[in-house]
């Protein structure tokens, strides 16, 4: 399946190339509509770049497993990532890889082909790739075909897809080896390093206090986690993969316990999926009373929920002071109106003083307001002060990434 129309496709008559390769060929839209020479240029790119084969991608090698993760600095997911990356500013107008910075010498000095070939690949993504939200088709593809995931390729047009981007990357490979990627791999594996003494003091700690709030066990284990330079605006995602397991992927960015929070975050998406126990209780709260759940409260009370538990266990363990990433959020702006509805009622099940359904209830009643019980001659769910912010709340002021 293409992913742009046919009609885009301009002067391959006057080519002879076969029809049916260009209308597999999406590549051929970002060399310029009317423009024969870049339709040569395009080709070139493809047809004298190394051969991608589904079958013949290499083996993957973590540098760090433990008992719930294995970390990956992987050549191809970095380097998806920074054409991805590349490509936003390119369609934004913004400096992009190679054309500023410490690595423009670098790559000034290289060979008029692989400066060619890098800049036909960043063109490619700003034009099919890069405008994609990490959900979309384009992106998730590429992502699971480059963590190894070739049973997520489901017809031939999705293997098709991903072997013409695996061609672009081919392409971009030289250039971005040549000026980039020692370095970048060095500061993924200073990262994943410097996350080891973490995980090795609280992981297991944070991974069984996660079960007992989630009501789910892990599975899928260890689960993958790719680091990478950016990843997109948040530094940070996830993917779910069938029967059980996913896929993170984590920008460097994150320093000190919020490395350790976004970790635990993602990786928190495979215990709140729509069927599972949380999310179930919460929308069973809402239904019970006609109530209609925000979109976006079940992530919100994942930040709350996992932050939460990072922060008691890091304090705890003698590394007091850590404010959660949600605090942040909240601190910009955003899901303010959740914040006392969270710490008034649902901050008690964390405390292992409500069990989950009365918990549940007491957030979407808190959500609902004080008087919607009373309009409607119910008996309040939750008793207790509302908005009120227990004592033993976090410290006021965020602090991501402090030591």
């Amino acid at each position: 399946m293409s992913c742009i129309p046919k009609s885009y496709i301009r002067g391959a008559a006057d080519l002879d190339i076969p029809r049916t390769l260009l209308d597999s060929l999406p590549a051929m839209r970002i060399m310029r509509k009317t423009n024969t020479a870049g339709i040569i240029l395009g080709f070139g790119i493809l047809l004298f770049a190394p051969h991608v084969s589904l079958g013949q991608a290499p083996a993957r090698t973590p540098v760090l497993t433990t008992p719930h993760f294995a970390f990956y600095s992987d050549f191809g997911t970095n380097l998806n990532d920074a054409l991805i990356a590349a490509g936003v500013a390119r369609k934004g107008g913004k400096p992009e890889l190679f054309h500023s910075g410490a690595e423009a010498s670098c790559f000034g000095e290289l060979p008029q082909s692989a400066r060619a070939a890098w800049e036909g690949a960043v063109g490619y993504y700003a034009e099919i790739i890069s405008p994609a939200d990490w959900t979309d088709r384009q992106q998730f593809l590429i992502r699971v075909q480059l963590a190894g995931f070739d049973e997520e390729l489901k017809d031939v047009g999705d293997r098709q897809f991903v072997e013409i981007a695996g061609s672009f990357r081919a392409a971009a490979t030289p250039a971005y080896k040549a000026c980039r990627w020692t370095a970048q791999d060095e500061k993924n594996r200073r990262w994943i390093e410097e996350l080891k003494p973490r995980l090795a003091a609280d992981e297991q700690k944070i991974a069984s206090r996660l079960e007992q709030l989630y009501r789910k066990p892990w599975n899928g284990l260890p689960i993958p986690v790719d680091v990478v330079e950016t990843v997109n605006w948040s530094g940070a995602n996830s993917i779910f993969r069938d029967p059980a397991g996913g896929h993170l992927l984590i920008s460097n960015s994150y320093q000190g316990p919020a490395a350790l929070e976004v970790v635990f975050h993602e990786a928190s998406h495979l215990l709140m999926g729509r069927s599972d126990p949380l999310r179930q209780a919460l929308d069973s709260a809402a239904s019970a009373v006609d109530y209609r759940l925000p979109g976006d409260l079940w992530h919100v009370v994942l930040f709350y929920t996992t932050g939460e538990a990072v922060r008691r266990i890091l304090d705890d363990g003698g590394k007091p002071g850590y404010t959660p990433m949600v605090y942040e959020i909240f601190a910009r702006g955003t899901w303010g109106d959740y914040r006392k509805a969270l710490e008034s009622a649902w901050r008690p099940y964390i405390d292992g003083e409500r069990a989950l359904p009365e918990a549940a209830a007491c957030l979407i009643e808190a959500l609902r307001g004080p008087d919607h019980a009373l309009r409607e001659g119910l008996r309040p769910a939750c008793a207790g002060p509302r908005g009120s912010t227990p004592a033993h709340g976090p410290p006021p002021a965020p602090r991501r990434g402090s030591k």
